[in-house]
């Protein structure tokens, strides 16, 4: 039986593990750690705020912009802080806040004069 679900985007103090290897800049690498979690439909914006390298990886404090799909009978914020926090090389969820903005990048911007 499919569940309904809520769009939800949110802004998150993470701490995660980025895979030396991984492909393009260290935003890069970190934006890759949260495709991998099952609950993110878009990742937004990344901005690296420490790096700690370890010997197989490099643990890394980003601030991210992201969308979440959260189970529509939940709370919002509390749903997409716990899908996070499951997700593969993320450690810690801190300081999340949900964005109420509405509309994206691709939404035009009306100019008046």
């Amino acid at each position: 039986m499919a569940t309904a679900s809520q769009p939800v985007r949110l802004v998150a103090d993470l701490t995660m593990h980025v895979p030396r290897d991984a492909a393009g800049d260290l935003e890069c690498g970190a934006a890759s750690v949260l495709d991998g979690v099952d609950a993110v439909t878009e990742v937004e914006a990344v901005d690296v705020t420490d790096l700690r390298p370890r010997l197989n990886d490099l643990q890394v404090d980003a601030t991210v912009a992201l969308a979440v799909d959260a189970p529509a009978d939940e709370d919002g914020e509390a749903a997409a802080r716990a899908a996070l926090a499951d997700g593969f090389g993320v450690d810690a969820v801190d300081g999340v806040r949900v964005d109420h903005a509405q509309g994206g990048a691709e939404t035009p911007v009306l100019e008046h004069g």
